[in-house]
């Protein structure tokens, strides 16, 4: 019978990678056994057993030697099969907030039929894809499985505080065992990668942050919006007043209850919001506190974010200096917030750029009508960057001045305006029922997204990873 030539050259490549493989297993191995402190030292008696009794001639002293080959042995190949048709998964959130607190549920799954898997233990690795923050550090998750039943499997569950802000990587998981004397470890590892987003560290706005927007919105410097059909939102209905528009009479409920009813509306006066942070630090010998003052901008400005965008009515920017400088902008929304959270978590504190690179890049709109509140942590002169800007005229820079709040973090600034005494989890339920208390007596209360919405994950919460060794 002759033997097809396509199957044949077909079946060449399969070999050639197969063969490949057993290379690169051969060169970097996966699978890895050593010997426990404990079992060095087992091994070193077992030695000096085997001497003594070929050096005496006592059969005796070679018969123990024997016996306690038995578990190095049992250890040697019996501990490898425990670790064999294990699948590991990897849960975790898609991004925290710095500060909160970080559980990754990690579940192995046993495949094999007739026996279990005993004393099995997880390692993984956590690093920084990029050192934003300075002092940022990994993590090593480790769990130990007690016991993993045949056609079963065992769930574990690790927690830790968030780390720094920034971007981190999960690399390769290690799957290991000493069952079953603790004389042979047996490791072997599997790739799972996946990347986790560490948002910065939020807090509360204070009663003095409120009154500062709140003037800043009453200053007629800043032009609002007409927002004659964004801002006015239907509320209910009342009694007709001398002085109410006839148009907005409510003739249906009017004509039920034979007297005059009228619509009511809830003012929203709400200024769009352009938030611009400096992350300004020196070339070389920065010291811990200006470095502590880049992070505490950074959180301000996110707490920030997350409160303006808990309102739908309102537009914000966010801005940053830097050697590319740069602005998002949209209406105040879920995604919104995370754009701008994730921009935030990976920002890099520079010596480079300023404020009129940065208002070159500003959409002109916001330029015009927009609150701005600049957030740095260096001294500023705002007349200089405003001239040294190409877009902004005399009439503009004079407009520009009446609409700013100029925050130095390095001074102190931001002490008495926000609070990072609370992790957001805790913060996202306890901001609704706080929220009137902390702000100024008069102000309309904004309707929008509440805080469980926004701290809520987006549709696919968690991401999902399995590795087979």
């Amino acid at each position: 019978m002759k033997s097809n030539p396509n199957r044949r050259a077909r079946s060449r490549p399969r070999r050639f990678l197969s063969a490949a493989r057993g290379v690169v297993g051969a060169l970097w191995p996966s699978e890895r056994s050593i010997l426990t402190r404990e079992g060095i030292y087992y091994v070193g008696v077992s030695l000096a057993l085997l001497i003594a009794g070929l050096y005496q001639q006592v059969n005796l002293i070679l018969l123990v030697f024997t016996l306690t080959a038995g578990p190095l042995l049992a250890s040697a190949f019996g501990g490898r099969s425990m670790l064999r048709r294990l699948t590991v998964a990897r849960r975790l959130p898609p991004y925290v907030f710095s500060g909160d607190p970080l559980l990754i549920d990690y579940t192995v799954e046993n495949s094999r039929r007739a026996y279990s898997s005993l004393a099995i233990f997880l390692e993984d690795s956590l690093a920084p894809v990029d050192r934003v923050v300075s002092g940022t550090v990994g993590a090593a998750p480790r769990v130990f499985f007690p016991r993993i039943v045949a056609r079963g499997r065992a769930r574990g569950r690790w927690e830790c505080t968030g780390p720094k802000r920034g971007r981190y990587r999960f690399q390769d998981i290690d799957l290991g065992t000493r069952s079953p004397f603790g004389i042979v470890e047996h490791r072997v590892t599997l790739p799972l990668p996946h990347e986790l987003l560490v948002y910065p560290r939020v807090g509360r706005l204070t009663r003095r942050w409120y009154h500062l927007q709140r003037q800043g919105t009453e200053n007629r410097g800043g032009a609002r919006h007409d927002r004659s059909a964004q801002q006015v939102e239907y509320h209910g209905l009342r009694d007709y007043r001398p002085g109410d528009s006839p148009r907005w009479i409510h003739w249906r409920t009017t004509a039920r209850r034979g007297e005059l009813m009228v619509k009511e509306f809830e003012q929203q006066n709400e200024q769009d919001l352009a938030l611009l942070i400096d992350p300004w630090l020196p070339r070389v010998k920065s010291t811990a506190e200006q470095r502590e003052a880049v992070e505490q901008a950074v959180s301000f400005v996110a707490t920030v974010c997350l409160e303006t965008c808990r309102t739908s009515s309102r537009r914000l920017v966010l801005g940053w200096t830097g050697p590319g400088a740069g602005a998002r902008q949209g209406p105040a929304s879920v995604k919104m917030l995370h754009e701008l959270l994730e921009q935030l978590a990976v920002l890099r504190p520079s010596s480079e750029g300023g404020l009129a690179e940065l208002f070159d890049v500003m959409p002109p709109a916001m330029l015009r009508d927009a609150l701005l509140v600049i957030v740095s942590t260096r001294p500023i002169n705002l007349v200089e960057e405003t001239e040294k800007s190409s877009r902004l005229s005399g009439g503009s820079a004079r407009g520009l001045m009446g609409r700013v709040s100029l925050l130095n973090a390095a001074n102190g600034d931001l002490a008495g305006l926000f609070q990072l005494d609370a992790v957001s989890v805790d913060l996202a339920r306890q901001r609704a029922s706080t929220e009137s208390a902390d702000r100024p007596p008069g102000e309309t209360r904004r309707r929008g997204l509440s805080a469980d919405d926004l701290l809520a994950p987006p549709p696919e919460t968690l991401d999902n990873g399995a590795a087979r060794p």
